[in-house]
């Protein structure tokens, strides 16, 4: 757990991994790689995602941490460290799920939205909580009011987290950001642009750099 708090608060950048398919995940990653992130994470809603988890931890190595999203159920919980992942990270508080995690002592970053979610999450074992979905929920400042009176909980806000929000989300305290679409583009579809997805990522990277620990 504190091995993945290091590398939020290290990193401050998730990189989520989520497509019709995963054929192009091993292309997109490497990209994402070079430019500097070393947090990924494979939705399982994505078909092939477990696979696609094995390969990238046996491609990436110690140099990137490549966990499963969208892990729902007991039975994902075990697919996930199954095919390699580093850790778990869930759209909901389910209290089954911690619990299996913590017998494969596999850290999770647990999705929650209102300040009993993630009040519940954090007691229940999260190694960082996901406040999803932050951008319906009011952005930056919704961050900031659930923050207030919790401020001994890692928080990653998720869910429409775009460029121009990286520094705001970061200075308002969050552990890190994670971003999909914003950051993917149409990098995981047949044909997206791998080159564009270098120049986003780049930015991201940029952006979150500015508020690492070291």
């Amino acid at each position: 757990m504190k091995d993945l708090q290091a590398a939020l608060a290290e990193h401050r950048l998730v990189a989520i991994l989520r497509a019709a398919d995963a054929s192009r995940f091993a292309d997109a990653a490497m990209v994402l790689h070079a430019a500097g992130i070393r947090l990924l994470e494979a939705t399982l809603t994505t078909p092939g995602a477990p696979a696609a988890i094995n390969a990238l931890r046996l491609a990436l190595g110690e140099d990137a941490l490549v966990g499963a999203g969208s892990v729902r159920e007991p039975s994902d919980v075990d697919t996930a460290v199954d095919a390699g992942a580093a850790y778990l990270v869930t759209p909901t508080v389910n209290p089954a799920v911690l619990e299996r995690a913590a017998e494969l002592d596999t850290p999770v970053i647990c999705g929650a939205l209102t300040p009993t979610e993630i009040d519940q999450a954090w007691r229940l074992g999260a190694a960082a909580v996901k406040v999803f979905p932050i951008a319906a929920a009011g952005g930056v400042a919704y961050l900031r009011a659930v923050r207030a009176p919790l401020p001994d909980v890692p928080l990653v806000p998720t869910g429409g987290v775009h460029l121009a929000d990286v520094e705001g989300y970061l200075r308002s305290g969050a552990i890190a950001v994670a971003a999909a679409t914003p950051l993917l583009g149409d990098a995981l579809t047949s044909g997206g642009s791998l080159p564009d997805l270098a120049t986003r990522a780049g930015e991201f990277v940029a952006a979150a750099a500015r508020f690492t620990t070291t």
